[in-house]
């Protein structure tokens, strides 16, 4: 799944996914200046605890859900179109 947030003009992305060399779980965020940081997590519990506290810290630092249009023109063939905010695909 991924999540995509925008504040004064950038955006930022971040992306839950099954790791691809074993077991366990990936939590991919992909800034605005480029740079990307993975972090791995052996269970579903810690994912959804760091998920969670990722949330809360992108809204405390004034980020907030990617508009529905800059979404799609910025996402490519990864966005889609849904009922809730942010956009999740």
């Amino acid at each position: 799944m991924i999540w995509f947030y925008q504040r004064d003009g950038q955006q930022l992305y971040y992306e839950i996914r099954l790791c691809e060399d074993g077991p366990g779980f990936e939590l991919g965020i992909s800034y605005p200046e480029g740079r990307v940081l993975v972090e791995r997590f052996d269970t579903e519990e810690a994912l959804a605890s760091r998920f969670l506290e990722l949330q809360h810290a992108l809204q405390q630092e004034g980020w907030g859900p990617l508009e529905r249009k800059a979404a799609l023109l910025g996402a490519g063939r990864h966005a889609h179109i849904g009922r809730g905010t942010p956009y999740v695909c």
